[in-house]
């Protein structure tokens, strides 16, 4: 090429120093502005969703709270504070009839005895019997612990839910099996039923082997307990 055209030509290209030699300073800083800012707009949006998330929780759960009417007394039951399941129930929504009792320390009969001075409200209790006031569906759950010191041979324990002394439903198990060494076992037995009942219907439990019963270890645990869960009325 012309001396003099190269010559008018270099001013307007930039050299080859000036191109490939960039400051390396202002290239970190620019890169490192923009760290900075995405850092900052990702932590602002996942703070404001974690507000968002705690407020909603809230609501929820003071609507939950209110929905659930508070008792209008304070129960207590002999033995001592009362159960998380009774806890739960005294809480509970329904109020026209249920009942909550604790198993006697004093069985001495398979039909099992409870204690009066637990919690009845809308039923009548008689000689082992809860007797229905208001007809409708129940449900009725009754769960037992029993300590079984094992003898020589296998024991069946069995867990019957009776009305107006007829087997509705039951539950059995067998423990302490032959041959096998064994001092002793705790197990736990339980049944429920949803029955439509009428007014006078009696409600009992039966344990063959009432003796295994414990009474002692977790006096809390052994109890009857009804509600009305749909009114015929």
């Amino acid at each position: 090429m012309d001396p003099g055209l190269q010559q008018a030509f270099n001013p307007l290209a930039p050299s080859q120093d000036t191109a490939m030699h960039v400051p390396a300073g202002s290239v970190t800083s620019h890169l490192g502005t923009s760290s900075r800012g995405y850092f900052y707009f990702t932590t602002a949006s996942l703070a404001l969703c974690l507000v968002f998330a705690v407020v909603t929780i809230m609501v929820l759960v003071v609507q939950k709270t209110d929905s659930i009417p508070d008792p209008p007394g304070k129960f207590h039951l002999k033995g001592g504070n009362c159960s998380e399941d009774l806890c739960i129930l005294e809480r509970a929504p329904f109020k026209k009839s249920w009942a909550y009792l604790q198993v006697s320390k004093h069985i001495n009969k398979t039909k099992l005895s409870w204690n009066k001075d637990g919690i009845i409200h809308g039923v009548r209790y008689h000689d082992g019997n809860l007797v229905i006031q208001f007809p409708g569906w129940y449900f009725i759950i009754c769960q037992l612990q029993f300590l079984v010191k094992c003898p020589e041979h296998s024991v069946d324990l069995k867990l019957e839910l009776l009305i107006n002394e007829n087997v509705k439903k039951q539950t059995l198990v067998t423990v302490c099996e032959s041959g096998v060494q064994t001092k002793s076992i705790y197990q736990n037995l339980s049944q429920f039923l949803l029955e439509h009942l009428q007014v006078n219907t009696t409600i009992s439990v039966n344990v063959d082997k009432f003796q295994y019963v414990n009474t002692n270890t977790f006096p809390l645990e052994n109890v009857l307990s009804i509600f009305l869960y749909s009114s015929s009325d």
